[in-house]
């Protein structure tokens, strides 16, 4: 079934495809439809309930006790007809930073990993990096639950007053 996206614009005036996560667990599956509707500029063919299918087809496949892991969802795109690699960056956030800088673009977004400490553990997120600017060390996040927010001061993004949330360094570049 296909999914219906809204346009969304940053304050850079840049447009977005976005579309919202149907459950607190589809956030990785969103993320790679959200993926795959800004690399076409269209909206997607499948839905979450497609993207978790053709994610049990490889290893880590999503599951509703832990999600999604970044690199079955790298094969999902593969699958989707957007090859990437996944980026692991680990010696300071610098080097994601740079990464980010010079390889994302409009039609060409990365899908970022990011978790979040509760009281109840640390629980993972998906977001797709819209758009990474030099000016203001400024990100435009295109986030499945929270919608589009831009964000500075990275590693740390705030989508509300109540969530706090810490880039990893693992990401997944288009090639």
């Amino acid at each position: 079934m296909p999914t219906k996206t809204t346009i969304e614009s940053d304050s850079a005036g840049n447009k977005f495809r976005m579309l919202r996560q149907k459950t607190q667990v589809t956030c990785g599956p969103a993320a790679c439809l959200i993926m795959f509707a800004n690399v076409y500029d269209k909206d997607p063919g499948a839905d979450e309930g497609g993207v978790i299918a053709l994610s049990k087809a490889y290893p880590g496949a999503w599951t509703q006790q832990k999600g999604a892991n970044i690199d079955n969802l790298a094969k999902v795109m593969g699958h989707m007809m957007m090859r990437v690699e996944v980026k692991r960056f680990t010696g300071g956030l610098g080097d994601l930073k740079v990464a980010l800088r010079t390889r994302v673009r409009l039609k060409k977004p990365a899908l970022a990993f990011l978790e979040w400490g509760r009281a109840s553990g640390v629980v993972g997120h998906f977001v797709v990096v819209g758009a990474a600017r030099t000016s203001g060390d400024t990100y435009t996040l295109l986030d499945p639950c929270f919608g589009l927010q831009e964000m500075s001061g990275m590693p740390f993004y705030y989508p509300t007053n109540d969530d706090s949330l810490e880039f990893t360094g693992a990401v997944a570049l288009l090639l």
